[in-house]
């Protein structure tokens, strides 16, 4: 069965180059936030200069949504999170191409968790939500790279479980959940939906 690391070098070297630029700029920014952050273990982590807002700051967000860009997918995930799990307006999302995969390549591991880190530390994140879906071209080459669907489902929940596994050793006071999302067109329509992967 093909595999996304099967592909031709030049049709994953742009994506390969977004994503280190992106993850070398979250990585400065986590960088100056560290600078600032005071070293007194009885308080949570605040950088200095923004000590105003977290004094004033009464709400914090509880969730952090990962998912992957796929256009195709965006509308009705924010709506699933909005309406379906009832977190409109109390959650950071992080949208990132290919989602989950970029937590399991020990290339962009680290980089991808220090992002994450970021607002799990300064939002007071107690919930993790992570979105894989069906026909991810960028992390896994698009279903045509499997025999069959089930085959697809199998290995992106497996990838689902993996990512909170590594989710829950970096953060073990979060929560993680999880869900495989999948599209399909009837009467030119097109019915979105989300299943929770235990």
């Amino acid at each position: 069965m093909p595999h996304a690391k099967d592909l031709p070098r030049e049709s994953i070297l742009p994506f390969v180059i977004m994503l280190i630029l992106l993850l070398v700029s979250v990585s400065r920014i986590h960088a100056a936030l560290a600078a600032d952050e005071p070293q007194n273990d009885n308080q949570p982590e605040r950088p200095a200069k923004y000590s105003k807002f977290f004094d004033e700051k009464t709400k914090w967000c509880d969730s952090l949504i990962i998912t992957c860009t796929d256009f195709r997918f965006a509308s009705a995930t924010q709506e699933f999170i909005n309406n379906r799990l009832g977190f409109k307006g109390n959650y950071d999302y992080i949208s990132i191409p290919g989602s989950i995969r970029n937590l399991l390549d020990r290339n962009t591991r680290d980089l991808v968790l220090n992002n994450f880190g970021v607002s799990v530390r300064l939002h007071h994140v107690k919930r993790v939500i992570i979105l894989g879906h069906q026909d991810c071209g960028i992390g896994y080459g698009g279903s045509k790279n499997f025999q069959e669907p089930n085959d697809e489902y199998k290995a992106i929940c497996k990838d689902l479980k993996k990512a909170r596994t590594r989710m829950g050793i970096r953060f073990p006071h979060l929560k993680v959940y999880l869900y495989y999302a999948t599209i399909v067109s009837k009467d030119h329509q097109r019915i979105y939906n989300f299943e929770q992967i235990l």
